[in-house]
């Protein structure tokens, strides 16, 4: 009975160690599998996880910084339309007869009676910081003529493509209704004063002498 007993324990005892054994390896393995694979792979994972979100932050960047550039050169053409459209170039300082063979009319009795141009000697303006010495000379012009001829002095003047700024226009009717009414148009005094500005002075500026025309 005793070597039975000790069989059976023995036996019992050896069922159990290979039960424990058969119990415990696949969680060795499992975890050595997960030492080996499963851990490395999944910090490789996240490494590229990483590397993805930044890659994509950087795209987003560069996008953003393309419709900026995009938008800065439309501004900047639109800025330049607006120039050629608002702004006018001032005139070289050599350049004195553009203005005044623009505006002049010749007189013919009835649409202009009479036509005078003077010019002021040209005066360096301070202040006025484009890289050159800017000057200014006032052109005044009196005429006997039409509302339309008046009026088309100033359009020329105003289409010149150089800065020219009126300064003033007195308009005086000079005609009787008798004559209004025999030639239709009635007759005005205009005294009219422009600003013409240069962008250097030249070296002598005398005053151009009156012209009548």
């Amino acid at each position: 009975m005793t070597s039975m007993r000790f069989a059976n324990l023995h036996i019992r005892e050896r069922f159990d160690r290979e039960t424990l054994v058969l119990a415990i390896a696949p969680a060795i393995v499992a975890i050595m599998i997960t030492g080996l694979f499963v851990i490395p792979n999944y910090a490789r994972a996240l490494s590229m996880q990483d590397e993805s979100q930044r890659l994509e932050a950087v795209s987003s960047e560069n996008i953003t910084q393309k419709n900026n550039l995009q938008l800065l050169e439309r501004n900047v053409a639109s800025l330049r339309e607006e120039y050629s459209h608002r702004c006018r170039p001032l005139a070289e300082g050599t350049d004195r007869d553009h203005l005044l063979s623009t505006i002049t009319r010749p007189t013919d009795g009835t649409i202009v009676r009479e036509q005078s141009i003077r010019t002021s000697a040209l005066a360096q303006v301070d202040g006025v910081a484009i890289g050159a010495p800017v000057s200014r000379r006032d052109v005044t012009v009196e005429m006997s003529a039409s509302f339309e001829s008046i009026f088309g002095v100033l359009d020329a003047a105003e289409g010149v493509n150089q800065l020219v700024t009126p300064r003033s226009v007195e308009i005086v009717v000079t005609s009787t209704p008798l004559e209004q009414s025999t030639s239709g148009n009635a007759t005005v005094r205009a005294t009219i004063v422009f600003e013409e500005w240069f962008e250097h002075a030249p070296a002598q500026n005398p005053a151009a002498p009156e012209a009548r025309r």
